[in-house]
């Protein structure tokens, strides 16, 4: 299941790969191993790989070899959301958000299972799957959102479930057991 792992820019970078035709890319901070960047794709018709999907953090070498289109940014006032996870908590980072906390409703939609974001003027919608949960079919519990706004910014944390906090530590057990090799090292023979 977990693949190699290699240290490259104080990252490290884990590359898993599934029978059912999934595959992940993670890349934690390799002093804190805190999960800084998840990307899963799964497999296309004809075995074509599919484009890969941005689940926690921002991919910042996306693009590359496209029609150029990954490089369209979004306007510097329109909002954009970025989710970067703490150990206890998954948690959602929604820039350029300049209204008072309290016009801030953050729920959870327990027939779709996601997060909801509106705003009280109604100048802001936006849904947010959890994969995390969905993998394991664990439900988005209302009680565990908490809010926080700053710096135009509005932190959305929802906190991890049990079974979702044992499944990391066992995870991290892993990553470190793992044989790591340095970016450039010519010894990558398959097994």
């Amino acid at each position: 299941q977990m693949g190699g792992a290699i240290i490259a820019g104080g990252r490290k970078k884990v590359h898993t790969v599934w029978d059912l035709g999934f595959e992940q890319v993670e890349e934690y901070d390799a002093t804190t191993d805190q999960l800084l960047l998840r990307k899963v794709r799964k497999e296309a018709a004809a075995g074509r790989p599919n484009k890969w999907e941005v689940e926690v953090g921002e991919d910042l070498q996306a693009g590359g070899g496209g029609g150029g289109d990954e490089l369209i940014a979004t306007s510097s006032d329109q909002p954009s959301i970025v989710r970067l996870d703490t150990k206890e908590a998954f948690q959602w980072r929604v820039r350029n958000m300049p209204y008072p906390k309290e016009t801030y409703q953050v729920t959870a939609d327990d027939e779709k299972n996601q997060v909801v974001i509106r705003t009280t003027n109604k100048k802001y919608f936006k849904r947010i799957d959890v994969p995390d949960l969905n993998r394991l079919g664990l439900r988005v519990e209302e009680g565990g959102i908490s809010i926080a706004h700053a710096n135009r910014t509005l932190v959305v944390s929802l906190k991890k479930p049990q079974k979702i906090l044992e499944l990391e530590a066992e995870l991290r057990k892993e990553r470190k057991s793992m044989k790591v090799s340095k970016e450039g090292d010519a010894d990558c023979k398959q097994q």
